[in-house]
């Protein structure tokens, strides 16, 4: 079975994860794939270059200037957030879904 998800994880046991486990994950993964450990002040993120801190991308996300950058970068990293759907009653701000 392809092992597709964050934290080299199968679609099972994504499912079965709990929600805060899955926004650790996805913080890690998102700070790994747009390169954020080169440049965070963070001497630990920079020293070991899979970012260490899952919040830097949080923290960063929430100090963009304009809501048109925040949502240029929502687009670009919709496949992420849709991850934390799956087989959760939360969406990707934590807020219930039901």
């Amino acid at each position: 079975m392809p092992k597709k998800y964050p934290g080299r994880m199968t679609l099972t046991q994504w499912r079965r994860t709990p929600f805060r486990l899955k926004h650790r994950l996805v913080g890690l993964a998102i700070n790994n794939h747009l390169g954020f450990w080169r440049d965070c002040k963070d001497a630990r993120c920079r020293r070991a270059p899979p970012c260490q801190d899952y919040r830097c991308f949080w923290r960063r996300f929430a100090a963009l200037p304009s809501l048109d950058d925040q949502l240029r970068v929502r687009e670009k990293l919709e496949p992420w957030w849709k991850l934390l759907w799956i087989g959760s009653t939360r969406g990707s701000e934590g807020m219930s879904l039901y």
